[in-house]
This record gives C-alpha cells, structure tokens and sequence, in this order.
C-alpha cells in the first residue's frame, strides 16, 4: 500500500469479503484489498467509477499502466485528457466465463479488472465495443496491443463472446513457468 501511495494512487484499504456464498466456488480469496479510486496523472486525477476491489499488487500494475499508458496514449492520439476509466467491480467469486463449472477467474483473487469505457476531458465516452472515429479505434487498438507488455491476460472484442463488450485485463500466472501470455 506504500507504493500505491507513492505513486500518487487514491485508494481505500477494504476489508476482504466475507466467506463466499453458499453453492460458490472454493478457494475465492483477495490478497490485501483496496478499492481504487484513481490515479493521480500530472496534475489530474483520473477516476475508477466503479471503485473496483483489486489486491493491492493488481492496483498497483493497473494504476502504472494507466499513468504510463493509457493517459499519455489518449493526450497524444486524442488531444484531450483522460478523466474516468468505466471499470466492473473488480473482485468476484466466481469460475471463468461466469461458469461455476470451470476453473477459477483471475476475478475470485482480485487479479483482475473489466474496463468498458474511457472518458476524456472533452466530453468524449470511448466504448470498447463502439469507436465512432478513426482517432477512438486508433487508441483502443493501440492500448491493448500495449497491455500486453503489463498484464498476462487481455481479453476483448473479438476474443470469445463473453468479452464482446468490454476489456479484461488480468496478472494470473499461465503455463507450466508462469510466462505465459494470452492476448487475444
């Protein structure tokens, strides 16, 4: 939690959720909790609407790529700020996919994190599923072609159907020496 601080990262120490429902997947678990409210980018804020429940090592690679990223991709290809990131929850016991049936998602340990939409400081919502200009596909591209470099999972648009309106970004270890990459 002192890095997140030192980073200029706003978040809330949270409590870790209770034990999981009834009929739930064993083995849901949170690695110290925080609800993340933003990150501090020059001197903006750039808010996480939903305050999404992540471990805090989960925070503090979402907040790098943000402050490294995914601001200074929107200035640049945008000529506008980015303001809010339209994120899921965050933490959810829960198997892949919504399926109990199946392993585990990166979501059941707060290693992972859903994003829908960006906000810039010109007024402009950018859909994963909808970009309306040559600018907002140029930028979406760009991030999560880029994402790839942060996190061991990117999911999005185009991968499988349970991903066909939002970008799921996890750090979940694949393969037999943690390495491996799934980037679809």
């Amino acid at each position: 939690m002192a890095n997140l601080r030192a980073a200029g990262v706003a978040f809330e120490p949270a409590e870790a959720p209770a034990e999981a429902p009834a009929g739930a997947l064993d083995g849901c678990a949170i690695e110290a909790p925080v609800r993340l409210v933003s990150v501090t980018v020059g001197i903006r804020r750039v808010a996480l609407i939903a305050k999404p429940l992540l471990g805090c090592g989960f925070a503090l690679q979402f907040s790098d790529y943000v402050k490294n990223l995914l601001a200074p991709l929107g200035a640049g290809t945008l000529g506008a700020s980015l303001v809010a990131i339209d994120t899921g929850s965050g933490y959810e016991c829960r198997g892949r996919n919504r399926d109990n049936g199946t392993k585990l998602s990166a979501h059941a340990k707060g290693l992972a994190l859903d994003v829908g939409a960006f906000v810039f400081s010109d007024g402009r919502k950018i859909r994963i599923d909808a970009q309306s200009d040559p600018q907002s596909i140029s930028y979406i591209k760009t991030l999560r072609t880029a994402a790839c470099g942060w996190f061991t999972t990117i999911l999005g648009p185009g991968s499988d159907p349970y991903h066909a309106s939002h970008l799921h970004f996890d750090i979940e270890r694949h393969g037999s020496n943690g390495a491996y990459r799934i980037c679809q």
